[in-house]
């Protein structure tokens, strides 16, 4: 079986055949046929059977196992892979191809992954359409800066409705990682979860302490506070069916306190992305990762690395997996990452600028979750509580510690 350590120890898996492979976006897409274009095993794929996984997990995603059948079957090959490809969704497919996730994704596994010290799983192929607007980004940075916000959230409503017609394809190959358990982000992680996945999230923080060379050369990696006033405008687009929904389960003390940080938001996500920085996950949370049984963590969807204040991972990962009765060990759950980043070589970054990085980066998370709202569909299919409702309510219950 292929293993994610051979990623980190500069281990050779598949080399890809991009130029000559189709795109495929839906599961009858997937033949052997295609595989056998993208992949390179000393065998051929006769026959594909395609089960979605995931589902209720992610937002702007499809994930399938492809269990292969493979000739001569006698040969040790890989017994399915997972296939990534962008959602059906028209509104979470927009703002997934409009935030550049699928395609940073892509760059994350095919030129950093040897890099970044972590576990990840094995990376088989990937491919994408070209960019057929490269030159729209920088016109909308100057313009998300410099707009009122009423004029941001026109700017927004066309952005999206732009992008949500584009036909700009994508496909990611990964090695399937059979033997790990998967924990419920919906349901809440364990303490014991926790603090193993802070040790790794330390180490990967601590092996890229102010990475300048991965920020200069990639321009897919962006600063934690990038078109920050797209934030503000989406809260101010989502406050009046907030307030209608939460009023009686979050109270009037967090409304108020909401408001609050809707002024301050500008200068918080600033102060998240100065120095010093280092390289974030961006979407580290229990969906993302898997606990194998030898005690390795193998950590998923790279699609939001960016880079700025450590303390945005960490308060991230505690508020969306822990549920509010683990407020108490809050403070353990930091020293457990704290001690790790230390102890793997990072002293410039105190345990009390830690604290205070947390305090704003929960209150930083309380606001954007209500403001992210409106452009994510993420219904359960068992018709239980959406995920974004889980995380908004986990998240205001941990904001009332600060």
């Amino acid at each position: 079986m292929l293993t994610s350590v051979s990623v980190l120890t500069g281990g050779t898996l598949a080399r890809s055949k991009a130029k000559k492979a189709h795109i495929p976006q839906r599961p009858h897409e997937l033949t052997a046929e295609w595989f056998n274009q993208c992949l390179s095993f000393d065998g051929t794929v006769t026959a594909v059977k395609p089960e979605e996984i995931g589902t209720d997990v992610g937002f702007i995603g499809e994930v399938y196992r492809c269990h292969l059948s493979w000739q001569p079957s006698e040969i040790l090959l890989p017994p399915s892979v997972i296939v990534k490809v962008p959602t059906q969704n028209d509104e979470n497919f927009a703002m997934g191809d409009g935030l550049q996730l699928y395609e940073r994704e892509i760059m994350v596994y095919r030129e950093l992954a040897p890099s970044l010290g972590l576990p990840m799983p094995g990376f088989l192929h990937g491919a994408n359409d070209p960019d057929p607007a490269p030159w729209i980004e920088r016109p909308l940075l100057f313009l998300f800066d410099r707009l009122p916000i009423r004029g941001i959230n026109w700017l927004i409503g066309r952005f999206l409705k732009f992008a949500g017609k584009s036909k700009r394809r994508y496909v990611l190959v990964l090695e399937d990682i059979v033997d790990a358990r998967p924990p419920s982000q919906a349901a809440g992680g364990s303490l014991d979860d926790a603090r193993s996945a802070l040790q790794v999230l330390a180490a990967f923080h601590a092996h890229n302490w102010m990475r300048a060379e991965v920020v200069n050369s990639q321009s897919r990696v962006w600063p934690f506070d990038r078109a920050c006033r797209a934030y503000e405008a989406g809260y101010v687009r989502n406050l009046d069916a907030f307030r209608a929904r939460y009023r009686s389960r979050v109270g009037g003390d967090v409304l108020i306190r909401l408001d609050e940080i809707q002024e301050r938001a500008t200068r918080l996500n600033r102060e998240l992305a100065a120095a010093p920085w280092t390289l974030l996950h961006g979407d580290y949370r229990l969906d993302n990762l898997l606990f194998r049984p030898d005690g390795e963590i193998v950590v998923l969807d790279l699609q939001g690395l960016a880079y700025g204040c450590p303390a945005v991972d960490v308060a991230y990962f505690v508020t969306t997996a822990l549920n509010v009765e683990h407020r108490d060990e809050e403070q353990r759950l930091l020293h457990t990452y704290h001690d790790a980043l230390v102890e793997a070589g990072v002293t410039s970054y105190s345990f009390e600028d830690l604290v205070s990085d947390c305090g704003k980066a929960k209150e930083v998370f309380a606001h954007r979750i209500v403001g992210a709202a409106d452009i994510l569909d993420t219904e359960m299919s068992d018709g239980s509580d959406p995920l974004i409702e889980i995380m908004q309510l986990r998240t205001l219950g941990w904001l009332d510690a600060t």
